[in-house]
């Protein structure tokens, strides 16, 4: 008999490694990336639809970043242009207790918006930047 069980191991912050164009991303506060697919439905005779068509895929992600971090990467862009650096986001989620490590590459990233602030009590700023990407690849 086949033994249905599988790890339900959960990833924590501490689990994961973000690696921009290259470089391990210390200052990095978060990491977010959707991969969307526009799909809709074939309708003909009837009222329930035949079949699920799909569209064109859509990727976008966001990092949190340190001020510093920001800098570095302003200083290695083309003209010094932020919205002309095109990189790669790999982030690695690699349990300490030795579970499954788990790898995604967004690769041909552009940031599309730069969102800076700092309010009275903070020890740091945090940039927010957005980005698109090309594709998605998982590795398990």
């Amino acid at each position: 008999m086949a033994d249905n069980t599988f790890d339900s191991k959960q990833y924590s912050w501490s689990d994961v490694t973000v690696v921009v164009g290259g470089r391990i991303i210390t200052g990095c506060q978060s990491v977010e990336y959707t991969i969307k697919q526009e799909k809709s439905i074939l309708r003909g005779r009837g009222n329930a639809g035949h079949r699920i068509l799909r569209g064109n895929k859509d990727n976008e992600g966001k990092l949190e970043v340190w001020q510093s971090e920001y800098e570095a990467m302003v200083r290695d862009a083309p003209d010094k242009d932020i919205f002309k650096l095109e990189f790669n986001v790999t982030t690695a989620y690699v349990p300490e207790d030795g579970g499954q490590t788990v790898t995604d590459i967004c690769q041909t990233c552009e940031v599309t918006e730069v969102k800076k602030g700092i309010k009275q009590g903070d020890g740091n700023m945090i940039i927010e930047l957005p980005f698109i990407f090309l594709k998605h690849i998982p590795q398990a």
